[in-house]
């Protein structure tokens, strides 16, 4: 019977191919998904870049730009509307489900390749319009592809290929740094691992070795690819910092390279880490539990049989200890914060599955096809019931929006507003929100009226004061036709206070002061006050 089971998935390219479009077809209600918070930033400031704006000095942002570049690639290729930017994910997933095939195929066998390629997207569609179009999802992809290069310069040991492969690599790493700074650790993991992998020569294989002896003759056989991994990976990051102090924004840069770690400071402590994290895992449980237990069978076969554990797996282990740390160190605990985990996760769990289906005895052919259904029936079961009122029609888009919520933040109030001010103000008019809703700027077309899109840079006491002032300034020369206020957007993560937006803003008497000699209230949209600016005077 296992070989009954080998031969089910024996013409994989073609089987890959099949489950690629299989996917995007189930996954095509997510391109109705609305944008949340993060995403609307996204948005936002790449949408700024292809209007000429630079990032930091005219649009500020704690995170490095790479996400904003993304984004605004996707809005010049795809279009300027919310579902473009889903489709981003339908872009990233089928590479990263290449990927996770070649991987299985080259650990494992070929079989490992297309179960990895079945459970990825199975459990990264099924996320929650919060974490899906994440900046740590796109990252995944440059992360995956710096696995397979590594692989690649493995299996050329020495020479031009290898170099080449291992730059590849680090390029590749150098560039997901981009993304998130911690994702530096994975980088870091990937060149230990490498070093790993790396085979001995045939007589020191045989001879009796310690640690050390096998680790320095790794080492000279290595030295090369690692010169290429590390040339790539600098090549990528000075780079990218000399491009950035071409436009005059490394030294903004900087600025919120430093306030980004005081704002992971604020729950780096015992307590409201441990709190944090218990909530994380709860959630993580309810999204990856069978993740997570096809993992544990992982583990407890390897020990069972006493298998070694072989050096393409031990790289896989050192990517999932890296994305682990990648999660800690930034100490919040978020559902997208997982993310960097997720291909190493899959890849284990595919080599589970794998062993499960080849020692079954009877049944095999139907077993498998049940397996693959079943994954199939998780995927669009966390997709379709959502979204299938409102492709028939039995749901308006407003009432669509309002089944994706987060804290106080619902998504038919953003479309509400987004759908008045389109109404009122002309497209590409500026536009002052107080308060952290940047996808509104995107969704009515309008553009930021300073530089800074939410409200906790000039909130929390880590900020520069003098922004206060330059915000207040900017606003004095142009005023915006409408300002949005926000209430119950408690986020003592970012503002360092257990206020909201509208209360913080009474305490900042020059920016209050100039809302109510420049405009009156229009009106409210859940959690939004709508100001309008007063006619001028006849």
């Amino acid at each position: 019977m296992a070989a009954l089971y080998t031969r089910l998935l024996r013409r994989d390219r073609a089987l890959l191919l099949g489950l690629i479009l299989l996917v995007l077809l189930l996954v095509l209600p997510t391109l109705t998904y609305p944008l949340g918070r993060d995403q609307g930033e996204f948005a936002t400031i790449g949408r700024g870049i292809l209007n000429g704006r630079i990032p930091y000095t005219e649009l500020w942002n704690p995170k490095p730009p790479a996400v904003f570049y993304v984004y605004a690639l996707t809005m010049l290729t795809l279009g300027r509307t919310t579902a473009a930017l889903r489709a981003l994910d339908l872009v990233i997933v089928p590479v990263i489900m290449v990927a996770l095939y070649w991987l299985g195929r080259r650990i494992a066998n070929r079989r490992v390749g297309l179960w990895a390629a079945l459970i990825f997207p199975t459990f990264y569609f099924t996320e929650s319009f919060w974490t899906l179009t994440q900046n740590d999802g796109i990252a995944a992809l440059p992360m995956t592809l710096a696995v397979v290069a590594a692989f690649k310069a493995r299996d050329a040991l020495t020479g031009r290929r290898a170099f080449a492969w291992a730059l590849v690599a680090g390029l590749l790493s150098g560039y997901a740094v981009w993304f998130k700074y911690p994702f530096a650790l994975f980088g870091v993991g990937l060149a230990v691992a490498y070093l790993l992998i790396t085979p001995q020569t045939g007589e020191q294989a045989l001879a009796p070795q310690s640690v050390s002896r096998q680790m320095a003759d790794r080492w000279r056989r290595s030295r090369a690819p690692v010169a290429g991994f590390v040339i790539g990976g600098l090549l990528v990051i000075v780079g990218g910092a000399a491009l950035l102090a071409a436009q005059g924004a490394f030294d903004a840069l900087l600025e919120s390279a430093r306030v980004t770690s005081q704002y992971t400071a604020l729950t780096f402590n015992a307590d409201d880490f441990r709190e944090l994290l218990a909530t994380a895992i709860g959630f993580r449980w309810q999204q990856w539990g069978l993740l997570w237990v096809l993992v544990a069978l992982w583990v407890f076969i390897k020990r069972r049989d006493s298998e070694p554990t072989d050096t393409g797996w031990q790289l896989v282990l050192i990517w999932l200890l890296a994305g682990l740390l990648i999660m800690l160190v930034q100490a919040k605990g978020y559902d997208y914060h997982w993310l960097p985990m997720l291909p190493p996760l899959v890849l284990l769990a595919a080599d589970t599955v794998d062993k499960l289906l080849g020692r079954l005895k009877t049944a095999a052919r139907l077993v498998t096809v049940g397996v693959v259904a079943g994954f199939l029936v998780i995927l669009a079961a966390g997709i379709w019931p959502l979204a299938w009122p409102y492709l028939s029609g039995q749901e308006t888009q407003l009432e669509y929006y309002h089944h994706f919520q987060g804290g106080e933040f619902i998504a038919d109030e953003s479309l509400a507003v987004s759908n008045l001010l389109r109404e009122r103000v002309v497209p590409g008019d500026s536009l002052f929100i107080w308060g952290f809703r940047p996808e509104v700027y995107y969704m009515s077309q309008l553009n930021p009226a300073t530089r800074f899109i939410f409200q906790f840079p000039l909130v929390a006491e880590w900020y520069p004061p003098e922004w206060k002032e330059e915000a207040v300034d900017t606003l004095w020369a142009a005023l915006p036709p409408y300002v949005l206020i926000l209430q119950v957007d408690y986020m003592p993560w970012v503002t360092g206070s257990l206020e909201d937006s509208n209360t913080l803003l009474q305490a900042y008497t020059e920016l209050n002061n100039w809302l109510i000699y420049n405009y009156e209230f229009d009106t409210q949209i859940g959690n939004f006050f709508v100001w309008r600016r007063k006619p001028a005077p006849r």
